[in-house]
């Protein structure tokens, strides 16, 4: 089995989820208890502790089965057939640290999915299944319908793909209900018993695909989730929330925690990167200006502004 996740942090828990038996000792063997290698053994077998104490059936596969496509397609041009420089170029455009930095982790995420897809197209091709993990929110919306895209060469009738949505809300034994903007949010050892898996047949794979194909005919700068679905909107779309919060901060206010009622408020929405381009975006219409810059090795909006139009 493929699992496919598309986000870093949802690839870094479900591969815990997935610690085989014997890993953790392993691991703190090579480690030693101390280091790095150590706390991450004690972090999987604290996994495989809970996952049995709840009662949830084992989950099928080991880490090196997860693949990830952390790419961000809600954003920008999505018109390349397969990810490509303008994809690279949106990825840079969305860390929000200095030019190079940003250039370099784009890189490394554009190659980490390219060898994700190609390494899931040969193990699809070979009849594994592919479990795709779709979190809430444009990203994995966009996720699942360009890699129904990437496996149509396959044939979609020779394929085994299922899907698991992250339920809306998870009801405890102790009469407390917890909803998760993602999968990356789920503890590892909890991955199991939120697991309910639904095949995708051909006609499904063929719908998601087209629903791709005429997003990326109408390459609009952002998509985003409206009524349940996945449509092209403009650029600006998020930006009555952005000003909703901006002019609920103080005259002069850190962009940083302003930025962090605005993620908090679209859970689950935008990331970051994007909401400090949209307020970059009212600094250049002359709303906002910059009164201290950002410090050293921090990102691009850890700095002061002030409202002069808002």
């Amino acid at each position: 089995m493929v699992h496919v996740v598309f986000s870093t942090s949802e690839k870094g828990s479900l591969r815990v989820a997935l610690s085989g038996p014997g890993g953790a000792a392993a691991v703190a063997v090579i480690g030693g208890a101390g280091g790095p290698l150590g706390r991450l053994a004690a972090k999987r077998e604290t996994a495989r502790q809970r996952q049995r104490a709840a009662g949830a059936p084992p989950m099928e596969g080991r880490p090196a089965d997860v693949v990830c496509l952390p790419l961000a397609l809600s954003v920008g041009d999505i018109s390349e057939a397969e990810p490509g420089e303008k994809r690279k170029a949106e990825l840079a455009g969305l860390w929000a640290m200095d030019s190079a930095e940003n250039a370099e982790v784009a890189e490394k995420m554009l190659a980490e999915a390219r060898g994700a897809l190609k390494t899931l197209r040969q193990r699809a091709a070979c009849g594994e299944v592919v479990r795709v993990w779709q979190s809430p929110g444009a990203d994995a919306a966009c996720g699942i319908r360009s890699l129904a895209a990437w496996l149509r060469p396959l044939g979609f009738d020779k394929l085994r793909v299922e899907r698991v949505r992250l339920p809306e809300f998870e009801a405890r034994p102790d009469g407390t209900a917890v909803r998760y903007d993602g999968w990356g949010e789920v503890e590892p050892w909890h991955w199991a018993a939120l697991a309910d898996p639904t095949p995708l047949p051909a006609p499904a794979l063929n719908a998601l695909a087209q629903e791709w194909a005429l997003l990326a005919a109408q390459n609009a700068p952002l998509r985003a989730v409206v009524n349940g679905r996945l449509v092209s909107v403009p650029e600006d779309f998020y930006d009555c929330f952005v000003l909703e919060v901006l002019r609920a901060q103080p005259q002069e206010f850190r962009e940083a925690e302003a930025i962090g009622r605005l993620l908090c408020t679209l859970r689950p929405g935008v990331s970051d990167g994007f909401a400090a381009r949209r307020i970059e975006a009212l600094v250049q219409k002359g709303l906002l200006e910059e009164i201290e810059g950002p410090r050293p090795g921090r990102p691009v909006y850890d700095r002061v502004l002030r409202k002069t139009g808002l």
